[in-house]
């Protein structure tokens, strides 16, 4: 008797997702021939549409993750080491001096907003537990918090701070300023 009752209740069940997935699939159908006959009608909208949506693919794709912006930061320490200390840009050394300091202390937080991601500083690591990292009276609105703190906006592969601050990152700008001005 109890062999019957759940062999009937798999089978009704069985019907019934099956009938679920012929429904779903007939409307994905129903949608895709609409989608097209909609993109004959108009195809300039269409290929907007279609641009807009493989961009946000790609951007998608090559967001940097956490993982990927240590290895960034780590391949631009190489960098650095394969040029002599007199020549370093002093924008560049501040640059990777603040970002080593602030992940030292665990105060550099990493947030994947899917098409982009912010590296932002904290004022205080997340263990600490005094008084003025936790009480949210003495805290700032959490937007303006936000964008008086972002240290990096990392997009399509990039990290863009960091890489305007290596373009000349061999060149050492405290030594030109030295020289005369018909020198420069």
């Amino acid at each position: 008797m109890a062999a019957a009752s759940v062999r009937g209740f798999f089978q009704r069940t069985g019907t019934s997702i099956k009938e679920y997935f012929q429904r779903m699939g007939n409307d994905y159908a129903t949608v895709a021939r609409e989608t097209a006959a909609g993109a004959k009608e108009r195809p300039l909208k269409a290929g907007i549409v279609l641009s807009g949506l493989g961009f946000l693919t790609y951007a998608y794709r090559t967001n940097p993750t956490e993982l990927e912006m240590l290895d960034y930061l780590c391949e631009r320490r190489q960098q650095m080491v394969l040029v002599p200390n007199t020549e370093h840009n002093p924008t560049t050394t501040k640059e990777l001096v603040s970002r080593d300091f602030l992940l030292s202390q665990k105060r550099l937080h990493h947030y994947n907003l899917w098409f982009f991601s912010l590296l932002v500083a904290g004022d205080y690591n997340d263990n600490l537990r005094i008084y003025s990292s936790q009480d949210s009276n003495l805290k700032d609105w959490p937007w303006t918090e936000l964008w008086r703190n972002i240290v990096d906006v990392g997009a399509l592969g990039k990290w863009y701070r960091m890489d305007n601050a290596f373009v000349d990152y061999d060149i050492n700008t405290d030594e030109i300023n030295l020289l005369p001005d018909d020198q420069r």
